[in-house]
């Protein structure tokens, strides 16, 4: 490939021309820029999803937000402390609400059944969003209220939202049991209704394909639990044990 060793220096076999390998050098280091270029790309590509990777939710920076108020009937008197928990979760993200605001109100007395016509008070939740969002449009939507638009936009916090719907009525009381089961639950049994809107805001970003973090679940049935205790004088003679 090289000429005589001992001569002026080494030249370029007349075999190989000297374009071919200049051509051949160039399109090496074209690929070399690519391949750096991509890599470059990949480096970039993964900084949101470092900044977004799944990590424990710290409870002191979680915040509650709240709009109206789940309000005590006026002839609570009459009102039973039972209750049903029926929970609609829109996001598929948070896992357990309704076994976690059961287990709350039965600690703060309440006793649980599973037919809605048995029941005092009728507790429908709806989990409405899950996941990040901007904090200052976050704020602003809790506080539109119950049954506003719920649609998170923005980055830079994580939340869930959902609505809350308290009906207290008037259970009749019978001898036999089947006698104090209502075929349909009719607005003139109804007392009150009541509706809240709570979120929990904790700042940064929390990746929730897997689910809502538990710290999520169990603040939410304990905020959601504790309203509900407030409205009732049958139960309130107990105090919540944590």
């Amino acid at each position: 490939m090289f000429g005589d060793m001992h001569g002026e220096g080494p030249t370029l076999s007349p075999s190989i021309p000297a374009a071919f390998v200049a051509a051949r050098i160039e399109v090496f280091f074209m690929t070399l820029k690519k391949m750096s270029f991509i890599a470059l790309l990949l480096c970039v590509s993964l900084v949101p999803l470092a900044a977004c990777v799944r990590q424990a939710a710290d409870p002191d920076k979680l915040e509650v937000l709240r709009s109206g108020k789940l309000e005590e009937a006026l002839d609570d008197d009459t009102i039973a402390d039972t209750v049903y928990v029926n929970v609609r979760d829109n996001t598929d993200r948070v896992f357990g609400l309704r076994a976690q605001a059961e287990s709350w109100l039965q600690r703060s007395g309440f006793t649980i059944v599973g037919n809605p016509s048995e029941a005092g008070n009728i507790v429908q939740i709806t989990v409405l969003s899950a996941g990040n969002t901007d904090p200052a449009h976050l704020r602003q939507t809790v506080a539109a209220g119950y049954d506003t638009p719920s649609t998170l936009k923005g980055t830079g916090a994580t939340t869930v939202m959902a609505d809350v719907l308290l009906v207290q009525r008037r259970v009749p009381s019978a001898q036999r049991e089947s006698k104090a089961k209502l075929k349909n639950i009719s607005s003139r049994n109804a007392l009150s209704n009541s509706q809240m809107r709570i979120a929990l805001l904790l700042p940064g970003q929390i990746r929730m394909d897997a689910g809502a973090p538990t710290l999520f679940t169990e603040t939410l049935a304990r905020e959601i639990g504790t309203a509900i205790h407030a409205t009732s004088k049958a139960a309130g003679a107990a105090k919540p044990q944590q």
